[in-house]
C-alpha cells in the first residue's frame, strides 16, 4: 500500500532527511486514507470480519509510517519503533485479507472473481496493481531523499486512488436482481395495466424518474414507491401489481445506479405531472429506499414546503427525523437485516407520528417484500415471497382505503 520508509540508527547520518517538508509528510497520508476508503466497502459488501482486521492493520501500519515522517519533519527525529511497526502490521493485514477470502470459500472466490472481471472496474483493479508494481520497484532501486520519496507517493496515491474508483465502481454494480416472476408482472394482468414512466413525462427540468406505472382498478388514490439499496427497482413489480389490482395506483420509481437517495425527490416530479386528479397521494419504499421516502415526507411537512403526503408506508425500515404523516410500518418475522435496536429507538426518539400503525408479517423476512432471491444477512422466510407480498398488498390497500 506504502513505500518503505528507509530504516535508519542515527538521524544526523542521513542529511536527506533535512529535505523532508510538512506537504510531503501530509501526502503520505492520502494513500493511507483512500487505502481505508476502498477496505470499508470492500468490508459492507463481503461482512468478514477477517477482511475487516486486515484493512485495519494495513491502514494502523499505513498511519505509523505516515506519522514516522511527521516526526522526521517536525522534531527531527526517527522513531524506528514505527517503522518496525509498518514493517510488521502491512503484510500481517494483507495476509488476513487473503486469508478471508480462503475462509470465505466458493462464495467468496466467486465474488472476488466477479469484481475483478466487471468493467469498467477490471482496469481499475490493473491500473491499480501495475502502479503498485512499480512504487515497490522504484523503493528497492531509489534513496530515501525528498525526491524520491515525492515521486512513490505520488504512484501511491494514484494507485489507491484507481482502487477506490475501482471498489465504488464494484460497489454500485453488484446488486440484486430481479426474477422471472418479476419480468412476468411487468407484463401487466387483466386487472392492472404496466407502461412505462420516463423522465421526459416530467419535463426538462424535472430529476430522474424513470421506472412503471401500474394502472388498476382504482381511481381515487396513488402511491409511489421506492426500491432498496442495491436492488433492481423491477423487483417489486410483483407486490406493486398486487396493490394496484386491489385499487390503488403504483408508481415503480428507477433509481439512479439503484440507489434511492440519490434522487429522494422523484416522487414530488411524479406528484406533480398529475398523471391523473388524485384524490390522495402516498408515499412508501422499501429498506434504505424507506428512508428515502420517508426524508421526502419529511420535507414536504416543512413551513413552506409543497403539498403533505396522505400517508407514509414503510417495508423494513424506519425514520431518520420526527415526522407528522400519517405512517404504515411493515417489517417480517424472520427478518434479520432491518437493524430493530435502531427501529426501536426511532419509537424512543419520538420520529413517529400519532397517527401510526405497525403490522409483523409471521415467516415474513427482509428480501420477500421483492422477488430478487435471497439477501446477505437475512433471516430464513417461513412463507413464499408471493405470500408476503399478497398479505402486505391487503395490509397497505386496507390502510390506505380506511385513512
Amino acid at each position: 500500500m506504502s513505500d518503505s520508509p528507509k530504516k535508519v540508527n542515527n538521524f544526523s547520518k542521513h542529511s536527506e532527511y533535512n529535505e523532508y517538508t510538512i506537504g510531503l509528510a501530509l501526502v503520505d497520508l492520502a494513500p493511507v486514507l483512500l487505502f481505508l476508503l476502498s477496505g470499508l466497502i470492500m468490508y459492507s459488501m463481503y461482512k468478514s470480519p477477517l477482511l475487516l482486521a486486515g484493512v485495519l492493520a494495513c491502514f494502523i501500519g499505513g498511519l505509523c509510517k505516515a506519522i514516522w515522517k511527521l516526526i522526521v519533519v517536525i522534531r527531527k527525529k526517527d522513531r524506528t519503533g514505527l517503522t518496525r511497526a509498518f514493517h510488521i502490521l502491512m503484510p500481517a493485514g494483507f495476509a488476513l485479507m487473503i486469508l478471508s477470502v480462503l475462509v470465505g470459500g466458493k462464495a467468496a472466490l466467486t465474488g472476488l472473481w466477479r469484481s475483478v472481471t466487471m468493467m469498467p472496474a477490471t482496469i481499475l483493479f490493473a491500473a491499480a496493481f501495475i502502479l503498485m508494481c512499480f512504487m515497490g520497484y522504484l523503493g528497492s532501486h531509489m534513496d530515501s531523499n525528498a525526491r524520491s520519496n515525492w515521486i512513490e507517493e505520488l504512484i501511491n496515491t494514484l494507485a489507491q486512488l484507481a482502487l477506490l474508483i475501482a471498489m465504488v465502481v464494484v460497489y454500485f454494480g453488484t446488486y440484486y436482481h430481479a426474477d422471472a416472476a418479476a419480468a412476468k408482472a411487468l407484463q401487466g394482468t387483466k386487472d392492472v395495466k404496466v407502461s412505462e414512466i420516463s423522465q421526459a413525462a416530467y419535463g426538462t427540468e424535472a430529476s430522474r424518474a424513470d421506472g412503471w406505472f401500474f394502472d388498476g382498478p382504482g381511481t381515487d388514490s396513488a402511491l409511489v414507491f421506492y426500491p432498496g439499496a442495491k436492488v433492481e427497482a423491477a423487483t417489486y413489480a410483483p407486490l406493486m401489481s398486487e396493490i394496484s389490482s386491489r385499487g390503488i395506483d403504483c408508481f415503480l420509481c428507477d433509481m439512479p445506479l439503484n440507489f434511492a437517495l440519490l434522487d429522494k425527490d422523484a416522487a414530488e416530479d411524479i406528484r406533480a405531472a398529475g398523471a391523473k386528479n388524485y384524490e390522495k397521494w402516498y408515499i412508501g419504499g422499501h429498506s434504505l429506499g424507506g428512508v428515502a421516502a420517508a426524508m421526502t415526507a419529511d420535507d414536504a411537512e416543512e413551513p413552506g414546503g409543497i403539498d403533505e403526503w396522505d400517508g407514509l408506508i414503510l417495508l423494513a425500515a424506519y425514520p431518520t427525523e420526527e415526522l407528522s404523516t400519517s405512517t404504515l410500518s411493515i417489517y417480517g418475522s424472520e427478518d434479520t437485516v432491518l437493524d430493530k435496536n435502531k427501529y426501536k429507538r426511532t419509537e424512543l426518539d419520538g420520529l413517529w407520528p400519532d397517527d401510526f400503525k405497525e403490522t409483523v408479517i409471521e415467516g415474513g423476512n427482509h428480501a420477500r417484500f421483492g422477488n430478487y432471491g435471497e439477501q446477505n444477512g437475512d433471516g430464513k422466510a417461513e412463507i413464499t415471497a408471493s405470500e408476503q407480498q399478497k398479505e402486505a398488498a391487503e395490509i397497505i390497500s386496507s390502510w390506505i382505503i380506511n385513512n
